[in-house]
C-alpha cells in the first residue's frame, strides 16, 4: 500500500527525518502499526449499520412482546397468551441477532455506554425467555423439544462468550485503565454472573421443566376434558330437550370453563415454573434498572459510545433493548397472579 494513502503518512515523515536514531527495523513496526490501525478502521466502517440491525431485530421483539400484552389486556386475559410472539424458527432466529453484542467475546467496546447495552442485552434475553415460555404448550411434541433444543443452544452459546468476556475482564475495559489502572475484584466478576447469567440458566433450567411437563399434561387435559364432556351430555334434561334460561346459563358457563381451564397455554401460564419465570424476570429487570439509574449520571456525562466500531448504534440498542425489559416485564409478573384473577372471572361466571 502506497504510504501517501494512508492519513497522517506526512507526519510520519517528518518523524522519520527527525529521529535519524531511529532503526529500520522500528520503522518497519511502527508502520505496520499504522497500517494495521489504518486497515481496521476501514474495515469496521459497516459495524454502525450491524448495530442498526441488531436494533431493529431487538424492535420487534418488543413490538411482538407489547403485542401480546395489549391482547390480554384487550380480552381480560390477564394470563397474557402468547398469540404474536412465540418460540419458533422465525423468533430464535431474530433473537440471535437481537443479543449479538454479549456473543462477541474479543471485541473492545470500551465505556459505561458499552457496559450498560451488553448488560442490558442480557437482562433483554431474561425477559424474552419469561415471555415466551406459555407459548411452549401450543407446540406438538417434536417441535416442541426441537425449539427448546434449540433456545438451549443459543443461551449456552450466549452464557459462555459472557463468561469468557468476565473471566478476561474485556466486559470491563476502558482506555482511562492505562493511566489509571482499575484492577478487577472477584466481586465485580461474581455480581455479574449472580445478577445476569445465573437468571438466565434458571429460566433454561425451567423451560425444560415446563417441557417434560407440558408433554405428559395434554394427554391428561384431554382426557378430564371427554370425561367431563361425556358426564355434560347425559344429563337428562339435555337429552330430553327440555331446557331452562337457567340451565342452559349453566351449561354454557360450565362449557366455558372446561374450554378455558383445559387449554395447555393457561394451564403453563397458570403454573408454578410460570410463576418462579415471572420472579426471576422481575429481579434481573430491577437489579438491571438499579445498575442504569446508579450509573445515569456518568451514561450522560462520558458520551463515550463513539469508541468502538459501533459507535451511536450502542445508544440505539441500550434504548430499545431498556425499553424492552420494563414493558417485557409486565406479562411474566401478571403471571404469576394468573391463577387468582382467573378464578375470580370463573366466579363470576358462575
Amino acid at each position: 500500500m502506497d504510504p501517501k494513502n494512508i492519513p497522517y503518512s506526512h507526519e510520519f515523515q517528518v518523524l522519520e527525518a527527525s529521529c535519524p536514531n531511529i532503526t529500520t527495523e522500528y520503522l518497519r513496526s511502527l508502520w505496520s502499526l499504522v497500517y494495521q490501525s489504518h486497515q481496521q478502521n476501514q474495515y469496521s466502517k459497516p459495524m454502525p449499520w450491524i448495530g442498526m440491525n441488531i436494533a431493529l431485530a431487538s424492535l420487534l421483539c418488543v413490538l411482538a412482546m407489547v403485542a401480546d400484552l395489549l391482547h390480554g389486556l384487550w380480552n381480560r386475559k390477564l394470563w397474557f397468551p402468547c398469540k404474536y410472539f412465540s418460540l419458533n424458527a422465525a423468533s430464535l432466529t431474530v433473537i440471535a441477532v437481537a443479543i449479538k453484542l454479549p456473543m462477541d467475546p474479543n471485541n473492545l467496546m470500551p465505556g459505561d455506554v458499552h457496559l450498560a447495552a451488553k448488560l442490558g442485552t442480557m437482562s433483554f434475553m431474561c425477559t424474552i425467555m419469561a415471555n415466551l415460555l406459555p407459548s411452549l404448550a401450543t407446540k406438538d411434541d417434536k417441535e416442541l423439544v426441537s425449539n427448546v433444543i434449540a433456545l438451549a443452544l443459543l443461551v449456552f452459546s450466549l452464557v459462555f462468550n459472557f463468561c469468557i468476556q468476565i473471566t478476561t475482564g474485556i466486559l470491563f475495559f476502558t482506555p482511562d485503565a492505562a493511566f489509571y489502572p482499575y484492577k478487577i475484584s472477584f466481586l465485580d466478576r461474581v455480581i455479574s454472573l449472580g445478577g445476569f447469567v445465573v437468571p438466565i440458566l434458571m429460566l433454561l433450567i425451567i423451560y425444560a421443566c415446563s417441557s417434560l411437563a407440558i408433554l405428559k399434561s395434554k394427554q391428561i387435559l384431554e382426557s378430564k376434558y371427554q370425561t367431563a364432556n361425556q358426564t355434560a351430555l347425559k344429563d337428562p334434561e339435555l337429552k330430553a330437550g327440555r331446557l331452562t334460561v337457567v340451565k342452559l346459563k349453566q351449561y354454557v358457563s360450565n362449557y366455558w370453563i372446561m374450554a378455558g381451564t383445559g387449554s395447555p397455554q393457561f394451564m403453563t401460564a397458570c403454573s408454578i415454573t410460570t410463576s418462579a419465570s415471572g420472579v426471576i424476570c422481575a429481579a434481573s429487570t430491577g437489579y438491571f434498572i438499579f445498575l442504569i439509574v446508579f450509573n445515569f449520571q456518568f451514561l450522560l456525562r462520558r458520551k463515550d459510545y463513539n469508541r468502538s466500531d459501533y459507535k451511536y448504534s450502542v445508544l440505539v440498542i441500550l434504548m430499545i433493548q431498556s425499553i424492552g425489559v420494563i414493558l417485557g416485564t409486565i406479562a411474566p409478573l401478571a403471571r404469576c397472579f394468573a391463577t387468582f384473577t382467573t378464578r375470580k372471572r370463573l366466579i363470576e361466571y358462575g
